[in-house]
């Protein structure tokens, strides 16, 4: 799992355990991982594996943050170190930064997309806010419109917790 913006992220949910990662490191702004540090870590992760099938998996804080130049050069690395093995990409992602230039990328490349979403508007925006405070169901509706619009793969991931836990349906 890469963690290519470390816990920076656009949205402050109140549930968040990683946001206070940031308060740990001794920076004063996010830390980023680098295309060097990208490229040693495809090259070191491709010549571990004894699989044909390589998985990479883009957590956060939010990956879309990253521009998509990173992540085409991180394509073109594991192109690069494959030797022969079939590689699949997955993002997690809370679904609001989507738009269409990441839905032509995701698409070109088969990536599947997991995205964030604790349920309907109001068991999602109960805990889920941007860093303003305010709701964020929508923009993820509109970043899953443009999924499903595009092709793109993509599956749910909800947090359960005290608010939507008794709502399972």
């Amino acid at each position: 799992m890469l963690k290519p913006v470390g816990s920076a992220c656009n949205m402050h949910c109140a549930y968040c355990y990683y946001l206070e990662k940031a308060q740990t490191l001794d920076s004063d702004g996010p830390r980023l991982m680098t295309v060097e540090t990208l490229e040693r870590f495809i090259q070191q992760y491709m010549e571990a594996q004894t699989q044909q099938d390589v998985l990479f998996i883009w957590h956060g804080g939010e990956p879309m943050l990253r521009s998509i130049d990173f992540y085409r050069k991180a394509v073109s690395l594991q192109g690069v170190y494959a030797r022969g093995r079939h590689v699949d990409n997955c993002i997690q992602t809370n679904g609001t930064l989507i738009d269409d230039a990441w839905c032509r990328f995701l698409k070109e490349h088969h990536w599947l997309v997991g995205v964030s979403i604790d349920g309907p508007e109001a068991l999602h925006d109960h805990y889920r806010r941007s860093r303003e405070g305010e709701n964020t169901f929508e923009q993820v509706m509109r970043g899953i419109r443009l999924l499903n619009q595009y092709g793109v793969e993509w599956n749910a991931m909800a947090v359960v917790n005290d608010f939507n836990a008794d709502y399972p349906p």
